[in-house]
């Protein structure tokens, strides 16, 4: 069979932190580490310091919506114009198709369905329709020249920013 000695380990007496650390607490009739009372601490307050952090981010976004909305069609014009050349020295509007319903009368949302993005550029008159769930433009079409409304996405679609021309 396999002796097994204990050995009791006795840190150098010049180590001051290394014996406090050997220490422990007592409370209420309880013995603790201090050791291990302190990586308990430690991972507190690295869990608080993690919850702090994400709920300030969650403020900060909810606070400036236009922010979300300039991220999501900066992400749109990027993956859009990787395959497709879209006019240049102006910021789409963005619009979400949210009732495909009420479009199928008009000819340029034959194809829609409900999540689709629509990029509308007023300047270069150009409007583009895209699912991103398949991640392909469904129609482009030019905009018609012929009253002050004809630029803006249609009533039916859920503009997602007022005008993010700047």
């Amino acid at each position: 069979m396999l002796d097994v000695k204990k050995i009791k380990y006795r840190p150098s007496p010049n180590l001051k932190s290394v014996r406090w650390f050997e220490r422990r607490l007592i409370y209420k009739g309880k013995s603790y580490p201090v050791k291990n009372l302190l990586l308990i601490a430690a991972a507190f307050l690295l869990i608080l310091f993690l919850a702090a952090y994400f709920l300030l981010a969650y403020r900060n976004n909810q606070a400036d919506p236009n922010l979300a909305i300039q991220k999501e069609t900066k992400e749109l014009t990027d993956r859009i114009g990787r395959f497709m050349e879209l006019p240049t020295g102006e910021q789409p509007t963005l619009a979400t198709v949210t009732d495909q319903d009420k479009l199928k009368g008009q000819n340029f949302f034959a194809h829609a369905q409900n999540g689709d993005k629509l990029l509308v550029y007023p300047i270069a008159r150009k409007a583009i329709l895209y699912r991103p769930s398949i991640g392909k433009v469904i129609e482009v079409s030019n905009l018609v020249s012929g009253g002050a409304g004809q630029n803006q996405p249609p009533a039916d679609v859920n503009p997602d920013t007022e005008n993010s021309s700047q």
